[in-house]
């Protein structure tokens, strides 16, 4: 199950990133990160009052998961890297990693030790954090 399709991704969320081709992969993805932190709440059915936060967390969430996918295989911002070192005798310089960079933007954003996997879980908290929908206890 995937919580948002490619139309209302290019429509009402107005994204652009991901490829008609592509969404369905990235969506899926996006959808089983937010269905193992709802602990399967939405397995069913979304509800409708909760229904446009979760698209929207979903394809917020695809897009992270795709730019990552991009930087990892090396093929998204090819020739983007910052300067990790550069001399000047015998002019050198050294990239960082697509990676290297995205860990970085972690670090600023949450600290030292966070990674991709906190970027991740911010965007659902961000999206479904009020909606109960993200608590830990027993249902009654």
């Amino acid at each position: 199950m995937t919580y948002a399709d490619y139309g209302y991704y290019t429509g009402e969320y107005g994204g652009k990133m991901i490829s008609e081709a592509d969404f369905p992969v990235y969506s899926g993805k996006a959808s089983d990160r937010i269905a193992a932190m709802t602990f399967g709440r939405l397995d069913d059915s979304v509800p409708e009052e909760y229904s446009d936060k979760v698209k929207r967390c979903c394809c917020e969430l695809a897009e992270c998961i795709f730019i990552y996918a991009g930087i990892s295989d090396g093929s998204a911002f090819a020739g983007a890297g910052s300067i990790a070192s550069e001399t000047n005798g015998k002019y050198s310089v050294t990239f960082r990693s697509g990676t290297e960079q995205l860990s970085a933007v972690a670090a600023q954003l949450h600290g030292g030790t966070s990674g991709l996997e906190d970027i991740y879980a911010d965007i659902v908290r961000r999206h479904l954090g009020r909606t109960g929908l993200l608590y830990r206890g027993v249902d009654d």
